[in-house]
């Protein structure tokens, strides 16, 4: 790809990668966090959520050292805006789901049991957004095959759409239930810190297809 044409551009394409292995990383502790957290298993919750802050610190690492490399001259101009605004979202992925352990284990939600799947379904179907987000972004980097590209990107968009839908349904269930109001606010405080990580990957997925019409210019 005419884009990678220099070391220095080789060099943030390695560190694009390693940013993406930590983003996932601690996106998957995360959600094990949140799972262990409500099954009860506080102790692994809380070893969960210290790795994550672990791998959350080191994804922020490797996001500087890629703004260094751009500030340095890597790319033309025109996609290094682009690039850096790319790189900032997908940061932003490891940095929800790090606020997810600190509200998990700061604020101690309760869930009712009627209550825990529907948060749980939706946990669980972040990270299939996120891997093919990734496959999408290795792609781009190295292949640069643009139907695929651009079919991921559709797929986590479907895949948003329908976490929206269990939000907005869980939301409902949460105020049509007989808990006191303010376990209903904070229980949709916790649900929008839950669809936040989703919220993001898609927002990420947003910002590679700009990449991709600016590798077309």
């Amino acid at each position: 790809m005419a884009l990678f044409g220099r070391r220095q551009e080789e060099q943030v394409r390695i560190l694009i990668f390693d940013h993406m292995k930590k983003v996932e990383q601690c996106l998957k502790q995360a959600l094990e966090m949140m799972v262990h957290y409500m099954e009860g298993r506080i102790d692994e919750s809380k070893s969960d959520a210290l790795q994550a802050d672990h791998l959350e610190t080191e994804a922020d690492c490797i996001r500087r050292s890629i703004v260094d490399c751009l500030y340095k001259g890597a790319f033309l101009p025109i996609y290094r805006v682009d690039i850096h605004n790319f790189i900032e979202k997908m940061d932003l992925i490891a940095d929800n789901a790090e606020e997810c352990c600190d509200f998990f284990l700061g604020q101690r939600p309760q869930f009712p049991e009627e209550l825990k799947e529907k948060y749980l379904n939706i946990i669980q179907d972040t990270l299939p957004m996120f891997l093919c987000l990734k496959e999408a972004t290795e792609n781009f980097f190295l292949k640069g095959d643009q139907e695929l590209i651009r079919k991921r990107v559709k797929e986590i968009s479907i895949s948003e759409s329908a976490i929206d839908d269990s939000e907005w349904k869980t939301t409902r269930d949460i105020f049509t239930s007989q808990l006191p109001l303010a376990e209903k606010i904070h229980l949709k405080h916790c649900l929008v810190k839950v669809t936040s990580m989703s919220d993001q990957i898609e927002d990420t997925s947003d910002w590679l297809e700009v990449l991709l019409i600016s590798k077309k210019v």
